[in-house]
């Protein structure tokens, strides 16, 4: 059962690697042509990723169904390959996974691409009639909520910089990060505690 077990995770594995290459293909061969790798690679991956595919899951132009997908293919993976490599599995364990899981290939993924966009936003506030401020502009809107958030909080009825309140944004961001990824470890300290 345990052979059964590693031959799995082995394929969920290459079924991962999988569904990167076709994530890499999609962005250059969006509509791949039947008879094309493409076209078969997306026959292949695309009816497990349209189970994730969501509104939800869009900010803007960016889809993240697929590491929706591929967290849970990991999860699953790391359950047979503890079992095949231990031959025995606990629900303690199965709740750590998915804790993990849900910080690696979720949480943490959102908070890595708001940084990079809030780092951008901030540097573009800086910099007046230039494309590049007005291209960041157009993208603000996966951090938007959290901006709102900042300028109600702690500006309430005064006038705020753009630049100001974008440092303010991402200071704020990176705070948040620090304390859901605290919550996250103590999840998973208190999960490995689960007596069965």
């Amino acid at each position: 059962m345990t052979t059964i077990a590693l031959f799995i995770a082995r394929l969920l594995s290459i079924y991962s690697f999988v569904i990167w290459i076709r994530i890499l293909a999609s962005w250059m061969n969006p509509f791949p042509q039947p008879g094309t790798f493409t076209y078969y690679l997306a026959r292949i991956v695309d009816p497990y990723l349209n189970t994730f595919r969501s509104s939800r899951f869009r900010a803007g132009m960016l889809d993240f169904s697929p590491i929706i997908g591929i967290g849970i293919l990991s999860v699953v993976q790391s359950v047979f390959e503890i079992y095949g490599t231990y031959g025995m599995m606990s629900l303690s364990l199965i709740v750590q996974l998915f804790i993990s899981a849900f910080w690696s290939y979720g949480i943490s993924i959102f908070f890595t691409f708001g940084f990079i966009l809030l780092v951008m936003k901030t540097i573009a506030s800086f910099m007046s009639n230039s494309n590049f401020a007005m291209a960041m502009s157009r993208m603000g809107g996966f951090t938007d909520p959290i901006t709102s958030w900042v300028r109600r909080t702690f500006f309430k009825t005064r006038f705020v910089r753009e630049s100001t309140l974008n440092i303010i944004t991402l200071l704020v961001f990176v705070v948040l990060y620090f304390a859901i990824r605290y919550v996250f470890n103590i999840a998973i300290h208190l999960a490995a505690r689960i007596p069965f």
